[in-house]
């Protein structure tokens, strides 16, 4: 069986090395496991513990404990009522934050010109770049970005494995000269940009990517990305995976997008500028 196929069930990355250790070897000690499957110590009691919620992987009460996987027709199968039923609660919750949208934009000072975009389940190839790059395209003077803390390394696996799109992208656009001003709470965007920018053997191209972006470091819960000051993205986090995107609200209203500009400049002379060297 192809280990990338636990990931259309919903395992992350952890989840399923550990799952697919113990169907290899069999029942295992949690620092055995940890060893063979190379999950860090600190992580395999949580993982194993959500492995074992969705009825995939059995405690064995011994000392110390051992830790064995279900027979997978019965583990499958009460998987997929645990995913089925929080499939349900999350479409209910959709369906409220719709309706709330809705009650919040029948207000006078609501923005104008709303849309609502979602992203697949899964990208595929470079279809993550394609959507990222195509956003970006039409950007004429300056894109700024907050990221928020909840986006720190190991928080969020879906934006972990963003981060070398993002990257590529947020360069490109200052190649194009485009100024591009990030406020980051210390995510993984720092090392990979910083990481791209030091592999440029051409000074003259280096120093010119420097006067184009900027990054300054400011932890902080605002979520939110501006175009030229016209366009304004806000993140539709997942309220059942917590830490996960279901896409974004995309508003172009640039009197609404002002007061979202207002504050940007705010967290901005905050910040601590980031260095590139």
């Amino acid at each position: 069986m192809d280990e990338k196929l636990l990931a259309n069930i919903g395992l992350n990355k952890y989840e399923r090395t550990v799952y697919w250790t113990l169907l290899k070897k069999g029942e295992l000690e949690a620092s055995k496991l940890s060893q063979l499957s190379r999950v860090p110590i600190g992580k395999i009691y949580e993982i194993l513990s959500d492995l074992n919620k969705y009825g995939l992987v059995d405690i064995k009460p011994s000392r110390p404990r051992k830790y064995r996987t279900v027979d997978t027709k019965i583990a499958f199968e009460v998987m997929y009522q645990i995913k089925e039923e929080e499939a349900l609660n999350e479409l209910k919750l959709l369906r409220e934050a719709f309706a709330e949208i809705e009650r919040q934009l029948s207000n006078d000072d609501s923005p104008k010109h709303v849309e609502t975009i979602f992203w697949p389940d899964k990208f595929y190839d470079d279809e993550l770049k394609e959507t990222v790059n195509s956003f970006f395209e039409d950007i004429e003077h300056e894109i700024c970005v907050v990221t928020p803390t909840k986006y720190k390394p190991g928080v969020s696996e879906q934006y972990d494995d963003s981060m070398s799109v993002f990257s590529k992208a947020y360069l490109s656009l200052a190649q194009r000269g485009i100024h591009v001003k990030i406020i980051d709470s210390y995510s993984q965007l720092l090392p990979s940009i910083k990481e791209l920018i030091n592999s440029i053997e051409n000074e003259s191209v280096k120093s010119n990517l420097q006067k184009f972006m900027e990054i300054r470091i400011l932890e902080t819960k605002h979520d939110f990305v501006i175009f030229d000051s016209k366009t304004l993205f806000l993140d539709i986090e997942d309220q059942i995976n917590t830490g996960t995107s279901l896409g974004m609200t995309q508003i172009h209203d640039e009197s609404y997008t002002k007061r979202f500009k207002a504050k940007f400049d705010d967290l901005w002379t905050k910040g601590k500028r980031f260095d590139f060297t």
